[in-house]
């Protein structure tokens, strides 16, 4: 079995390279405290009968695109950064949190958060990243709670989580997508999206979450998103059947 899993690799080699300089990150402490807290929630996560699939990928990836395509089978999508949004809008106890940690400097003009200036602040401080990390995660995990009992029902529903393993959330998951691209890929991607970005700045988004290879490890299923789109698509309609079926740790990597 072992040797026919690694068949369904045939890129391995190449991602193990594009991560050559980067070690693998020590042992994933499992889900902090307040994931914990909300076992109601872990129980949707695991329906029995329905899917209920991580989607995860390095900043750039392509997961929002990857997302559109799983909805267009017929997949419900709930993105963990539009939920970062909606708790950080004003008067929400998540923006509250923000200014009180970093102070009216990172307030614009029209009374929201300057979120791109959070962003260049927050990848030069890691100890600043880190506060807020705190000081969010509890409120977007409680309204992941408030969106998956909404979708209770849904036969299938893809959450999108972009720090999945970083935060230890990927024991709460199966079975975990992730949507690969190459370091050059991503970078590209992000000055692209983001004219205002450097590329130091790109760089250290990107030094700030987990490299490829470990993840690829523990997740069930990989899109390779590295190329031509149409070859993700393809990816995507050979997968959706797998999903559906309850198939795991049989990874899809392809050119």
């Amino acid at each position: 079995m072992a040797d026919d899993r690694n068949a369904d690799r045939p890129d391995q080699g190449r991602v193990q390279d594009q991560n050559q300089d980067s070690t693998e990150p020590s042992q994933n402490p499992g889900p902090p405290d307040w994931a914990l807290a909300r076992p109601e929630l872990t129980e949707r996560l695991s329906r029995p009968g329905r899917l209920r699939l991580a989607l995860t990928g390095g900043a750039a990836s392509g997961k929002s695109r990857v997302a559109d395509l799983l909805e267009t089978q017929g997949a419900r999508h709930v993105d963990l950064d539009d939920l970062a949004r909606e708790v950080t809008a004003p008067g929400q106890a998540g923006f509250t949190a923000v200014l009180e940690l970093l102070g009216p400097t990172f307030l614009s003009p029209e009374g929201t958060l300057d979120r791109a200036g959070i962003g260049r602040a927050v990848f030069a401080d890691p100890d600043m990243r880190r506060g807020l990390e705190t000081a969010l995660h509890p409120l977007i995990w409680d309204l992941l709670d408030r969106k998956m009992a909404a979708l209770d029902e849904e036969p299938a529903v893809a959450v999108s989580v972009p720090l999945l393993f970083e935060t230890g959330l990927n024991t709460l998951f199966r079975p975990i997508v992730l949507v690969f691209a190459s370091p050059a890929a991503q970078t590209a991607r992000l000055l692209d999206r983001r004219p205002s970005l450097t590329p130091d700045e790109a760089e250290r988004l990107l030094a700030a979450q987990w490299p490829t290879a470990p993840k690829v490890k523990g997740a069930d299923f990989v899109i390779n998103n590295d190329g031509e789109w149409a070859a993700t698509e393809a990816q995507v309609r050979v997968l959706w059947p797998r999903l559906l079926a309850g198939g795991s740790k049989s990874a899809i990597l392809l050119s």
